[in-house]
C-alpha cells in the first residue's frame, strides 16, 4: 500500500510533465528526421532527453529555494540582476509567445483531419478564440484533462505503430538518409522545442500537497516525465515515415496513408485537445510572468497574452517548421543558458555545464544563420 502511494506521488507529476512536453513539437520530428537522417535523429533524440532532463533538474533546484513563489523572470532578476531581468523577460515571455503561435500554426492540420473542408485561417481563429478564453478563465481542471489526453495520445501512437507494422512500408525508414551531414544541426531547435517542460515545472510543483513534496521525488518525476516522451517520439517518427508512402509532410499528418478514417479523425480530435491543453497551461505561465513578474494589471496582461501569439503567427506566415525552429533553437535555447547561469550563481560550476551550453549555443547560431 505504501509502495502504491509513493508510486502515485511520482507517477502523477511525471505523467503531467510528459503530457505537457508531448505537444506540437512531436509533429515536426518525422519531417526533420527524414532531412537529417533517421539513425542520427534517434540517437540525437536520446541525447536531448538527457540534456533537457538535466536542465529541468537545474530549474527544479532553483524554484525549490523559495517554494516556487516566483516565475522565471523573477528568478532571473534575483540571481542575474537587472540584465537578467531584461533578458529573462525577452526569452521566457518571447519563447512562450512563439510556442503559442506554433500551436496556432498546427491547428489547421488537425481541423482538416476532422473536417476535410476546413478553411485554415478560420481554424486558426477558432482555436485562438477558444484557447484565449479558456486560459483567461483559468480553468483548474486543465492538468487532469491533460493527463487523460496524453494517455489517449499514447494509445493513438501505439495504434499508428500497429498500422505501420501491418500496412506501412518499413523500407521507407531505411530509404530515408541514415545520416545527412548537411543537416547536422537542423534537429536541434525542434528537439529543444519537443522536450521543453521548464515553463511548466512551477505549476506541476504547485500541484503537490505540502506533505507529499520533496526535491528528490520531484527530480525522479522529472526524469521519468522527460524520458517517456523520447520513447513515444521514436515510435511516432518510425510509424509516420513508414505510413507516409508518398513522402513525409512538414506537419507529419498530411501524408499518412493506409489508415482507417476513424483513426485519422481520432488523431485530429486528440491533436486539437492536446495542443489546446498545452496552450492553456503555457498561457497561464505567460499570464503569470506578465502579472507576477512585470506587475501588469490583469486587463493589460490579458490583452497582451491574447494578441501577441496571433501577431507572431501572421508575421511568421504560419510556417510550422520555421516557428518551431525559432521557438526551440533561439528562445528556448537562450532561456536554457540563463537557467545554467542561475544555477552556477547559486550552486557553483558543474561538469555538465559546458556540454549543455554548447548544445544551446549551436542551436541559436544555426537558427539565426538560417534566417539569412
Amino acid at each position: 500500500m505504501r509502495f502504491l502511494e509513493s508510486f502515485k506521488k511520482t507517477a502523477v507529476p511525471a505523467a503531467l510533465l510528459s503530457s505537457l512536453i508531448v505537444g506540437a513539437g512531436i509533429f515536426s520530428l518525422p519531417y526533420i528526421f527524414v532531412r537529417a537522417g533517421t539513425v542520427y535523429g534517434i540517437l540525437l533524440m536520446v541525447f536531448f532527453a538527457w540534456v533537457m532532463s538535466t536542465l529541468h533538474f537545474r530549474y527544479a533546484e532553483i524554484i525549490d529555494r523559495d517554494d516556487g513563489k516566483k516565475r522565471f523572470v523573477g528568478y532571473a532578476k534575483e540571481y542575474l540582476g537587472n540584465k537578467g531581468y531584461i533578458f529573462g523577460l525577452i526569452f521566457a515571455a518571447g519563447g512562450i509567445a512563439f510556442t503559442l503561435s506554433v500551436y496556432l500554426a498546427l491547428a489547421p492540420s488537425f481541423y482538416s483531419l476532422i473536417f476535410s473542408s476546413a478553411i485554415p485561417i478560420v481554424a486558426v481563429f477558432i482555436f485562438w478564440i477558444i484557447g484565449s478564453v479558456l486560459t483567461l478563465l483559468g480553468l483548474k481542471k486543465a492538468a487532469p484533462a491533460g493527463i487523460i489526453i496524453f494517455l489517449a495520445m499514447v494509445l493513438i501512437i501505439v495504434l499508428l505503430g500497429i498500422f505501420s507494422f501491418l500496412n506501412g512500408n518499413t523500407g521507407n525508414i531505411v530509404i530515408a538518409d541514415l545520416f545527412n551531414p548537411a543537416n547536422l544541426i537542423l534537429p536541434f531547435g525542434p528537439l529543444l522545442f519537443s522536450f521543453a517542460g521548464r515553463s511548466a515545472l512551477s505549476s506541476i510543483r504547485d500541484n503537490y500537497k505540502r506533505e507529499d513534496y520533496n526535491l528528490e521525488r520531484f527530480k525522479k518525476a522529472i526524469k521519468i516525465g522527460t524520458f517517456l516522451p523520447a520513447a513515444l517520439y521514436i515510435l511516432f517518427v518510425a510509424s509516420v515515415i513508414s505510413l507516409s508512402l508518398y513522402g513525409v509532410t512538414p506537419d507529419a499528418v498530411g501524408g499518412l496513408t493506409n489508415i482507417p478514417l476513424a483513426v485519422i479523425s481520432g488523431i485530429g480530435v486528440l491533436g486539437i485537445f492536446s495542443i489546446l491543453t498545452s496552450y492553456m497551461v503555457l498561457g497561464m505561465e505567460f499570464l503569470g510572468i506578465l502579472k507576477k513578474d512585470i506587475k501588469l494589471k490583469p486587463l493589460v496582461a490579458g490583452v497582451i497574452f491574447s494578441f501577441i501569439p496571433l501577431i507572431i503567427y501572421f508575421l511568421g506566415s504560419g510556417d510550422f517548421i520555421r516557428l518551431v525552429g525559432i521557438s526551440g533553437g533561439v528562445f528556448l535555447a537562450a532561456e536554457s543558458i540563463m537557467v545554467i547561469l542561475m544555477g552556477r550563481k547559486i550552486f557553483g560550476r558543474r561538469a555538465t555545464d559546458i556540454v549543455l551550453a554548447t548544445v544551446f549555443i549551436l542551436g541559436i547560431a544555426y537558427e539565426i544563420f538560417s534566417l539569412f
